[in-house]
Formats: C-alpha cells, sequence, structure tokens
C-alpha cells in the first residue's frame, strides 16, 4: 500500500506542535518593580543642561518675522523635490563634466 500524502499537508502536524511548545515556554505575566528603568531615567536627567528650562526664562522670545519662516519652510519643502534633468543636456549648478582641475 503506497500513502499519497503531500509534503505540505504532512509538515503541519509537526509545524503546529513546534509553534504550541514554543508558545507554552511563553511567560504571560511580567511584574516590574517600581524602580524598572530609573537607570534610564536618572541618566536622561544627569544630561539636560537645565531640566527646569523654561520655569526661570524672563526673557521674550524673539524668532523670524511671518515671512521669513514661511520662506525658510518652502526652501525646506522644495529641498526634497527630485529635478529631472532637461532635455538639453544641462547640468545643475556646481556640477563639473570631465577630469578633475587638480594638479598633476
Amino acid at each position: 500500500m503506497k500513502l499519497n500524502v503531500n509534503f505540505r499537508q504532512g509538515m503541519k502536524i509537526p509545524f503546529a506542535m513546534a509553534l504550541i511548545m514554543m508558545l507554552s515556554a511563553c511567560q504571560s505575566i511580567w511584574d516590574t518593580s517600581p524602580e524598572f528603568g530609573s537607570t534610564i531615567n536618572g541618566a536622561i536627567q544627569d544630561q539636560l543642561v537645565n531640566p527646569n528650562a523654561p520655569a526661570g526664562n524672563k526673557k521674550v522670545t524673539t524668532g523670524l518675522d511671518g515671512g521669513a519662516a514661511k520662506g525658510a519652510v518652502d526652501n525646506y519643502q522644495k529641498s526634497f523635490e527630485v529635478r529631472v534633468p532637461t532635455s538639453s543636456g544641462t547640468y545643475p549648478a556646481g556640477a563639473a563634466m570631465g577630469t578633475s582641475s587638480g594638479a598633476r
């Protein structure tokens, strides 16, 4: 008698058994101590120059006027646009063609 078992169907049961065994090893409850992460939080606080920075600042915050700020944001957004090369074969500003002009 010849068994006609598809390889994929034959692998379903062992795979399911292995998956069940791996999942049974997972811990479902993790009880942390109250001090968990205090070392990291302490290191972050130690790296701050002034942890209470906005509280003691009596100066008026000044910045750019509206037009200059909008221009800066627009230039920043334009910097991510991909330029399509022109059909005339010109290069963008700053690009050089040929070999370098350094000393030999």
